[in-house]
């Protein structure tokens, strides 16, 4: 699917799928403070904070194989112009 997109669309896919890296890594970071910090927290608000960085995670690990997709298909334009 990712091979049938245009060398300009993927490149807007890279950036786009880059921006959504950004702001999973920062969420990430924000959560991983709060339960670093956190010194008398709720069991239930704890474990769902837990359960969203293990969220993040995830969505963090797709958007990584999609993003590597996406770089394998522009290196197969990039090769295919020489």
């Amino acid at each position: 699917m990712i091979h049938a997109l245009s060398f300009p669309v993927l490149q807007i896919r890279r950036q786009e799928l880059l921006d959504e890296l950004d702001e999973l890594e920062e969420a990430v970071t924000e959560l991983i403070v709060w339960l670093r910090d956190a010194v008398e927290v709720e069991a239930d608000a704890l474990a769902e904070r837990q359960e969203r960085l293990a969220w993040l995670y995830r969505q963090q690990a797709g958007v990584l194989a999609v993003l590597s997709e996406t770089e394998r298909a522009l290196l197969a334009f990039s090769e295919s112009a020489a």
